[in-house]
């Protein structure tokens, strides 16, 4: 993807984010608020030139769908485009401070996802404010980095 449309999904997702309460709606939340982190990684990572941001769908790493003009997809294999997760695949982003601090607020909020949405872990107050603590920072790197264009 592009990274005015990693930037759109952020304000969407941010946005819905909002409307939900992060104890009684934990997994719609949490999961809004997972995909929004992804999207500005994905969004930070293009801008670093660290993946491409090519108008293509990856799939799993290397694999991209890619849209013909025929309106046909085909499967390619090209170079680090899109991540699904932080680390995966992982991207190296050392020397980058933007980069360095915004996989570590990733990796802080994908630490609940296992245990809280795939297991039986109740989320707690604590576990949600750890949540959105990792998102503001993930949302503060994303407007340093892209002043203006989260309005």
């Amino acid at each position: 993807m592009r990274i005015p449309s990693h930037l759109e999904k952020f304000r969407r997702l941010s946005a819905l984010r909002g409307r939900l309460d992060s104890l009684e709606d934990f997994e719609l939340w949490y999961w809004t608020t997972l995909t929004a982190g992804t999207n500005a990684l994905n969004a930070v990572f293009h801008d670093a030139g660290m993946t491409s941001d090519d108008p293509v769908f990856s799939t799993i790493p290397g694999v991209h769908l890619v849209r013909h003009d025929d309106g046909t997809y085909q499967r390619e294999l090209r170079g680090p485009g899109d991540v699904s997760h932080v680390n995966w695949p992982v991207v190296d982003g050392a020397g980058d401070p933007d980069v360095e601090a915004l996989v570590a607020a990733m990796v802080a909020l994908e630490t609940w996802r296992d245990a809280c949405v795939r297991s039986d872990l109740a989320p707690t107050p604590a576990i949600a404010n750890e949540c959105d603590a990792a998102f503001r920072q993930v949302e503060s790197i994303l407007r340093q980095r892209f002043p203006g264009e989260l309005a």
